[in-house]
């Protein structure tokens, strides 16, 4: 430490600091560090979140409005905010270690980030291990219950705010007590050495089982929603490669949409006044006649769908012609080169674990704590640390659009101020497991060679090296698929179109062939008039 000091400008070497000043000073610069980290998350989340909410006033749950409905919907959103916030920090923990590896790496006497520790990084992956459980065991089942809550009678007022708290603290009692009991149970099958009353009794001894389990749901999850989103990604990039809006005539298009606009904009005023009388008959999609007040909202239903065709419309007018002409190839190719790097590493992940150069992802039982700055983590170094940072971001992206393409989950999709707030519960539910899972994922594919550090490096089954040589496995071959399916789809198609047009011209032709035999008696045995007549 006093070579340090000796590097500051500002040394005195007649200013003593004992070890205990020290060690709060260090204490408050970590406590100062995390807290304004976390102020700007839950700011960030509260804005991202504030944009897909539903308005309270038209929230179907809290009608008729009341005052403690109000207190209800403040309180479950803040803890959905809070848990959005601990999903992004989970999200973020590989990439900041990584990144902050490699400025310690190159720049060690630097007085700017002293501050820039191991005991920091530690204290985050500690602080998001303990935010994680907290928020998907208690935060968000207590709002979901709060919500859904009524107020028990012999708590009080039936729809009193505090009977309402107290029905949920109890509902939320009895879940945790069967969800304890559960894991219990399986850890009991699991670890059946340990003693069963010393196992019972330390209840803190279920947090990291019950979230080796949650995690182990996580990276099932990654490991469906991932490819599938590789394949929409790939799907939607590809048709606007292969079919380009630029080489259609914008402005007539728009032009188009406008006046169609305008004429259903007009059919809508008029619909307003009651002396309107609407004289040709108006159909559904279902080719029932609609009347009164449904020739209206039929009406001001295709006028939102055409003003939003309209509004994207313009936007691709104002697309300038180079993003229009290079941008989605070069989207295509980005894309296709960070699968193929994705690819690439979980195949010489699989080749390092058979082979014994490169150890299982759970941490050792006695290893030593992890420094940051002694040694890079990629052999190409910071171009390498980048590439990493930039492949864990695509694979979180890539699982979040998969995940809405899976039917029951495609269901509470978001939607820009009409989401309803259970519905935020739950999606922000999927998030935090989510993204708790993701440094799992990254260590198992072998993207990052970053140890992981506290409670996510002691998951049991990381140890398995059947499991990880699996997932690997199944992980290759999904995208491996993917890549094949993309670059080969139209060639199959064609050979399918081909074989389907030789299979059916054989088809027809036999057809054909049967039905000229079988009119051919009836043809050879008749006689014409002119024979007759010569007869």
């Amino acid at each position: 430490m006093d070579a340090l000091l000796r590097d500051d400008p500002f040394y005195n070497p007649d200013q003593v600091h004992s070890p205990y000043e020290e060690e709060f000073n260090k204490g408050i610069r970590e406590i100062t560090i995390l807290v304004l980290t976390g102020l700007g998350l839950y700011l960030g989340s509260y804005y991202f979140l504030n944009l897909w909410r539903q308005k309270r006033d038209t929230e179907e749950e809290f009608l008729p409005y009341s005052w403690e409905d109000d207190m209800v919907y403040k309180v479950s959103f803040c803890f959905c905010v809070f848990s959005l916030a601990v999903s992004v920090g989970a999200a973020l923990l590989l990439p900041i270690s990584t990144i902050s590896n490699e400025i310690l790496l190159h720049y060690p006497k630097s007085w700017y980030i002293k501050w820039l520790n191991s005991s920091l990084i530690q204290g985050i992956w500690n602080l998001i291990f303990i935010l994680s459980n907290l928020s998907l065991f208690g935060l968000l089942p207590f709002a979901y219950l709060f919500c859904e809550s009524e107020g028990l009678a012999f708590f009080g007022n039936k729809r009193g705010l505090l009977a309402r708290a107290k029905e949920t603290i109890v509902t939320l009692i009895l879940l945790s007590l069967t969800v304890l009991g559960m894991m219990y149970v399986i850890a009991a099958l699991v670890d059946h050495d340990r003693d069963s009353m010393d196992r019972i009794l330390n209840v803190y001894s279920y947090l990291p089982f019950l979230y080796s389990c949650v995690s182990f749901l996580g990276v099932i999850m990654l490991l469906i929603c991932t490819p599938l989103g590789f394949a929409r990604l790939f799907t939607v990039v590809g048709d606007l490669v292969v079919r380009p809006t630029f080489m259609r005539n914008q402005d007539d298009d728009y032009f188009a949409t406008k006046f169609e606009e305008e004429s259903l904009k007009a059919k809508v005023a008029n619909c307003k006044d009651k002396n309107f009388l609407q004289i040709t008959p108006i159909t559904n999609e279902e080719r029932r006649r609609l009347r009164g007040d449904e020739i209206f909202a039929h009406f001001q239903k295709s006028l939102d769908e055409v003003t939003a065709r309209r509004i994207q419309l313009e936007r691709a007018r104002n697309t300038p012609s180079w993003r229009r002409i290079l941008g989605y190839p070069l989207v295509m190719m980005f894309v296709f080169a960070l699968t193929t790097i994705s690819l690439i590493c979980v195949i010489s992940n699989v080749g390092q674990i058979i082979t014994g150069f490169r150890s299982l992802p759970v941490k050792p039982m006695k290893a030593p704590n992890v420094v940051l700055g002694s040694t890079s983590l990629s052999a190409l170094g910071v171009f390498g640390v980048i590439i990493e940072v930039i492949l864990i971001f695509y694979l979180m992206v890539t699982s979040l659009i998969g995940l809405y393409i899976i039917p029951p989950i495609g269901k509470i999709r978001p939607r820009r101020e009409d989401t309803s707030l259970t519905r935020l519960i739950l999606n922000c539910g999927l998030y935090v497991i989510l993204s708790s899972a993701l440094p799992l994922l990254s260590k198992i594919l072998g993207i990052t060679n970053f140890d992981l550090l506290g409670s996510f490096g002691e998951v049991k089954w990381l140890g398995n090296i059947y499991i990880v040589l699996f997932y690997n496995a199944v992980f290759a071959g999904t995208a491996s698929f993917c890549l094949f399916n993309k670059f080969t789809a139209r060639v199959r198609q064609e050979i399918l179109r081909r074989i389907h047009l030789y299979l059916s011209t054989i088809f027809k032709r036999n057809i054909d062939a049967k039905f000229v035999a079988s009119i051919s008696p009836v043809t050879a045995g008749s006689s014409s008039p002119t024979s007759l007549k010569a007869e």
